[in-house]
């Protein structure tokens, strides 16, 4: 679609003169000055283009112009403006047209909606005029989607503005709701392109974790934007980097040893063995692999702790038997559960598991029976 020129040209003669009544149009003549006040007051321009001889113009202007409904639409809704084709070759030029009269319906911002070329009834010409305002209004969703998003935006939730506004501007026209979109799906990449400029001078200096870091954020924060996107292919890129795939190795090392050595400290023997058998199985030429070793030695070598461990491990065991035994009893197949409760009961005396294992046990059994007394009726 083409164009609106945003071009100086020079204001068009005066067609007709004489004080504009109340079924008359209240035509502009300064093309620069109607462009300014279409912007200001966010209204569609009606541009006239014919000359003074053109009779099919004279009968536009005195059938079509001053029917009363048309001319009060194009003053209330419109910015209507008159033009003269030969006093403005320029612009005519530049909006190619080819015939008198055409009328060119614009946005605000001088994109153009329709051009009509030739006489039309005030009908038909009324039709037109709604077509544009239909283009040009904002249906109700667009104006809660950028409510939402500007909600979005205050509570830091960037990723969700931007999905919502994306939607807004999607089909590309020029309603005011879109142009606010627009307006802030700038803002927010701006935001994002600021953290990847700041990925990329780190990385710069050779601080690779802290741009990793900071690329991570945009990521996950800026989802949906350019910078978004280019941030996730650098943060592959940087990954990838050998000393940095050993540097994480190492960080992660550091931070399974500091939980094995937390759960030692609270007595969650269990957990700190099975933090140092993957610290021994994955990085056993890290210093971490060794200490992981002599903690799991340590641990290994009192029998007051390994117990705990093993009491632990049957806690959790216990626990997976009864969830089991329920998962076979949404499915409908209560002689697996039967099973999975009497195994637990065997391998559990005394235990919590055990307790709840015999209750549900006897609670099937109660079912069962009752079904099969009721049966016998």
């Amino acid at each position: 679609m083409r164009r609106f020129i945003f071009v100086l040209v020079a204001t068009s003669a005066v067609l007709s003169q004489g004080p504009a009544s109340a079924q008359e149009v209240k035509w502009r003549h300064d093309y620069n000055a109607a462009r300014r006040e279409a912007e200001q007051k966010n209204l569609p321009l009606v541009v006239d283009i014919g000359t003074e001889n053109c009779y099919w113009c004279n009968k536009l202007e005195a059938i079509t112009f001053h029917d009363p409904a048309v001319a009060e639409a194009m003053n209330s809704r419109f910015i209507p403006l008159k033009v003269d084709a030969q006093r403005n070759p320029a612009l005519t030029d530049a909006l190619r047209i080819q015939a008198y009269p055409t009328v060119v319906l614009a946005a605000s911002d001088g994109k153009i909606l329709a051009t009509l070329e030739g006489y039309m009834d005030a009908f038909r010409f009324q039709e037109q005029l709604q077509r544009a305002l239909v283009s040009v209004s904002n249906p109700e969703w667009m104006n809660r989607d950028v409510q939402e998003a500007s909600k979005a935006v205050a509570g830091a939730d960037y990723a969700r503005a931007v999905a919502l506004l994306k939607a807004v501007t999607e089909d590309g026209q020029s309603r005011l709701a879109q142009l606010k979109a627009r307006q802030l799906l700038n803002d927010l990449e701006q935001q994002a392109t600021d953290r990847l400029v700041r990925a990329k001078q780190l990385e710069d200096k050779g601080q690779s974790t802290e741009a990793m870091e900071t690329l991570t954020d945009l990521v996950r924060l800026y989802a949906g934007t350019q910078a978004a996107t280019e941030g996730g292919n650098l943060l592959t890129k940087l990954a990838d980097k050998p000393e940095i795939k050993t540097r994480q190795r190492s960080r992660r090392a550091r931070d399974l040893l500091a939980q094995a050595k937390e759960d030692f400290r609270t007595r969650q023997y269990l957990y700190c063995l099975e933090h140092c058998e993957i610290l021994v199985t994955n990085y056993p030429d890290l210093p971490e692999g060794g200490e992981a070793i002599q903690l799991a030695a340590d641990i290994k070598s009192n029998p007051e702790w390994m117990k705990q461990a093993c009491d632990s491990l049957s806690d959790r065991l216990g626990l997976l038997y009864l969830s089991l035994a329920e998962t076979w009893l949404k499915k409908g197949q209560s002689k697996e559960a039967v099973l999975c409760y009497e195994r637990v009961i065997q391998s559990f005396p005394g235990t919590r598991q055990a307790d709840t294992a015999q209750q549900r046990l006897a609670q099937l059994q109660g079912q069962t029976t009752h079904q099969a007394n009721f049966n016998k009726r």
